[in-house]
């Protein structure tokens, strides 16, 4: 079953940060579409809700009201560099409007302006083994 998920609000974004963390991704698969005001984004989402078996999918992310976006240790002209998402948040501030910030492992992290919470996950492709479940150490 593919996944297709909207989000609105902090708390929706923390259900879709919860679908992605672990997605990875080459720097070329991420664009903001200024004339748009939309961010999207393709990677390979590890299938958390599948606990019988290691799985991956073809996922694609779209932002939408983004006003600007901003990146941190990211370098955009290597395309082929692979970027695994930690975790995505939503700040509000005046009204609908706030940051949406997508943080990846190794300290990159894109912070986008927008209007108002407005995001779609969508599983585009059928699920395939992974090679591994990932793992993550606690301090």
């Amino acid at each position: 079953m593919r996944l297709k998920l909207f989000a609105r609000d902090a708390a929706d974004i923390e259900v879709i940060s919860a679908y992605v963390q672990d997605m990875v991704l080459q720097v070329a698969d991420m664009a903001h579409v200024s004339d748009q005001k939309r961010f999207v984004l393709l990677g390979n989402r590890f299938c958390w809700e599948n606990e019988q078996q290691a799985m991956r999918v073809r996922t694609a992310l779209q932002i939408a009201n983004v006003q600007k976006s901003q990146v941190k240790n990211i370098k955009l002209a290597q395309g082929e560099a692979v970027l695994s998402i930690l975790a995505i948040k939503f700040e509000p501030e005046d009204g609908l409007a706030g940051h949406l910030r997508i943080i990846f492992a190794a300290g990159g992290e894109i912070r986008l302006a927008v209007e108002a919470c407005e995001a779609i996950l969508e599983d585009i492709s059928d699920a395939w083994l992974a090679r591994s479940r990932p793992a993550h150490e606690i301090d």
